[in-house]
C-alpha cells in the first residue's frame, strides 16, 4: 500500500513539475514567415549588425558580410595585409561597431584570440591588432561604441574567458590592454549589462549579478540547465539555459533575483535575443522559439518553428528575425 502511495504521489509530482515548465497557451504558426534564404560556407554560429549590414562568423568557413538590403555576400577567408596570421581559421564570435567600422571577431585556434578588424573599405577587410592576453578559454564577446569619450577610447567591450570576464576598451589604433577582470565562481559563458550591473550566464553556476562600479558580486541564482547567454530588459532577466530552455529572472531587486518562468525547450537553448515584447530563442533541434513577454512571468509561446532547421543562434535586426542555421545558412524572416 505504501508502495503505491508513492508511486501515485511521484506520478501526480511529475505531471505537476511538467505543467510548471511549460506554457503553451498559444500559438501562431503563421507569425514568421521566411523572406531569404542565405547559403554561406561553414558552419555559422554568431551574427552581428550594422546599419547596412549582417555580419556572419562561421568557425571554419571564415566570416561573411551580407547586405541588409538585397542580401548580396561577400565572403572572407583571409584578410589584410598579407601574412601568416592573415587566414580565418575558426571564427566563432563576431561583433560589430558600426560607428566606426570595426570588427571583433573570436578565434579558436591553438592560443585564443580577438582579432579587430577595420571593414571601413567593404573590399579589403584589414587586420588592425589582436587581442591576446587573458583569452584562452574564450567564450563570448561584446563590443560596443562609447557614447561619450572621456578620452583617446572609442570602443568598450566584454568578453568571457574561461572563469573570467574582461572589460577593456579601445582608442581604434592599438590595444593597450584589459581595464579589469571580474572572476565568477564557473565559466562566464555569455553576459549583458546596465549601467549599473554587469549580469553573467555562468553555465551550471546559473545568474550573477555584479555591482558594475565595484566589481563585487551582488547576488547569484542557480536556474535549471546551464546558463550560456543572457539579455536584460527591464527589470528581467532572460536566460537561454542549454537543456533547461528559457529561464526569467526577476532582477527588480538585484541581491534578491527571483526564478519566475522556465520553458523547457526542446534541443539545447543557445541563445536569446529581445525585442519590444518578443523573446527569440535557438534552441538547436528543437529550432526557433518566439514568445509574447508582455507579461515576463508567463510568456507565452508564438511560434516554434522547426523548419530553420538546426539552430545555432537568432538576432531581431531591424524588426526582422535573422536565424543562423547549421543545416540551411542565414535565414532572415518577417514577423507578423
Amino acid at each position: 500500500m505504501v508502495k503505491k502511495q508513492i508511486v501515485l504521489f511521484a506520478a501526480v509530482l511529475l505531471i505537476l513539475c511538467g505543467c510548471s515548465r511549460r506554457n503553451p497557451a498559444w500559438e501562431d504558426q503563421d507569425v514568421l514567415s521566411l523572406l531569404k534564404q542565405v547559403q554561406v560556407v561553414g558552419n555559422p554560429v554568431d551574427l552581428s549588425f550594422d546599419n547596412e549590414s549582417i555580419f556572419v562568423a562561421q568557425d571554419q568557413g571564415g566570416i561573411s558580410v551580407i547586405d541588409a538590403t538585397d542580401y548580396s555576400q561577400h565572403w572572407w577567408t583571409d584578410i589584410y595585409p598579407p601574412s601568416a596570421d592573415a587566414t580565418l581559421v575558426n571564427i566563432r564570435n563576431i561583433s560589430a561597431v558600426g560607428e566606426h567600422k570595426l570588427l571583433f571577431l573570436g578565434e579558436y585556434v591553438s592560443a585564443d584570440k580577438i582579432r579587430i578588424v577595420d571593414y571601413s573599405d567593404p573590399d579589403s577587410l584589414r587586420l588592425i591588432d589582436s587581442i591576446t592576453g587573458g583569452t584562452d578559454g574564450l567564450q563570448s564577446i561584446s563590443f560596443s561604441a562609447i557614447e561619450a569619450p572621456v578620452d583617446d577610447n572609442i570602443v568598450q567591450g566584454f568578453f568571457g574567458a574561461g572563469r573570467n570576464l574582461m572589460y577593456v576598451r579601445y582608442n581604434g589604433g592599438l590595444y593597450l590592454g584589459t581595464d579589469y577582470v571580474i572572476t565568477t565562481p564557473a565559466t562566464a559563458s555569455g553576459m549583458d549589462a546596465t549601467d549599473n550591473y554587469i549580469y553573467v550566464a555562468a553555465e551550471q553556476r546559473g545568474l550573477v549579478i555584479y555591482d558594475r562600479a565595484t566589481k563585487e558580486k551582488v547576488s547569484e541564482i542557480a536556474l535549471p540547465g546551464q546558463a550560456l547567454q543572457v539579455k536584460v530588459a527591464g527589470n528581467y532577466a532572460y536566460v537561454a539555459s542549454r537543456q533547461g530552455g528559457l529561464n526569467v529572472v526577476n532582477i527588480g531587486a538585484p541581491a534578491e533575483p527571483l526564478l519566475v518562468h522556465t520553458f523547457d525547450t526542446t534541443g539545447y537553448a543557445t541563445s536569446i535575443d529581445i525585442m519590444g515584447s518578443l523573446a527569440a530563442v535557438s534552441s538547436g533541434s528543437g529550432g526557433i522559439y518566439l514568445f509574447d513577454i508582455s507579461n515576463p512571468s508567463s510568456p507565452i509561446l508564438k511560434q516554434n518553428l522547426r523548419s530553420a532547421g538546426y539552430t545555432n543562434n537568432t538576432k531581431f535586426n531591424k524588426g526582422k528575425l535573422v536565424v543562423a542555421s547549421r543545416d540551411q545558412g542565414v535565414l532572415i524572416y518577417a514577423i507578423k
